[in-house]
């Protein structure tokens, strides 16, 4: 009888970890298996993708603890990090990120449909709740796809909060939330599609540290 027991157990046991093991692919990210998954990055050394890793004495990116972490030094920058091997039109986009360290007012999020350095669209958060979405048009400059920048009570308003930030991109409908909560919609056929980074700026005040984590993109 303790035999079958210890057989039963251990058959629950493999059960469970199979279960845990088809949620994550070879990244160890979570939810980031199945067909429809695109691209997965739990950034880990030497399992990463192809992001374009520089910086100066201004702002620097790098893999630290297996997170893409952007160290800013300056006020008024901002510094991305690009994924220009894969391209992609319709997709949903999910990643953790956090504000680890600067004030507050320091903004992060992801950067959608890049056409090149100049052109694309751009989700940003702050640490102290707001949120914005614009368009990068090349020389022409910004243009606001939201009025100004929008509080919303969704975004963890605190040093090393994870926010979980989407974007869900069909054709030109374009959703994004944070933390599963939708804050803004909005149509637009500029850019139908394009590659994909990862951003951090300040604003006044110099230095932040921002951390991104478990990037999955999948078919809508």
């Amino acid at each position: 009888m303790t035999h079958k027991i210890l057989l039963r157990n251990f058959i629950i046991l493999l059960g469970i970890l199979l279960g845990l093991a088809a949620c994550a692919d070879a990244t160890g990210v979570p939810g980031a298996a199945g067909p429809d998954v695109l691209y997965a990055d739990g950034f880990v050394p030497g399992e990463t993708g192809n992001w374009v890793v520089e910086g100066d004495n201004a702002g620097q990116t790098s893999f630290i603890n297996e997170k893409l972490v952007i160290d800013l030094a300056e006020n008024n920058i901002m510094q991305f990090t690009t994924l220009p091997d894969m391209t992609f039109d319709n997709f949903i986009l999910e990643v953790d990120a956090q504000l680890v360290a600067g004030d507050l007012g320091s903004s992060y999020g992801v950067l959608f449909r890049m056409q090149d350095t100049t052109r694309f669209y751009r989700f940003e958060i702050t640490g102290d709740g707001l949120f914005v979405v614009e368009r990068r048009d090349g020389e022409a400059g910004w243009t606001r796809l939201v009025d100004g920048w929008r509080d919303s009570p969704a975004i963890k308003r605190e040093l090393g909060g994870i926010n979980r930030l989407r974007v869900e991109a069909l054709g030109q409908s374009i959703s994004l939330y944070v933390n599963d909560e939708l804050v803004h919609q909005f149509s637009d056929s500029t850019y139908t599609s394009g590659t994909i980074a990862l951003d951090a700026g300040t604003f006044v005040q110099p230095e932040a540290q921002v951390a991104f984590d478990n990037l999955v993109v999948r078919r809508p």
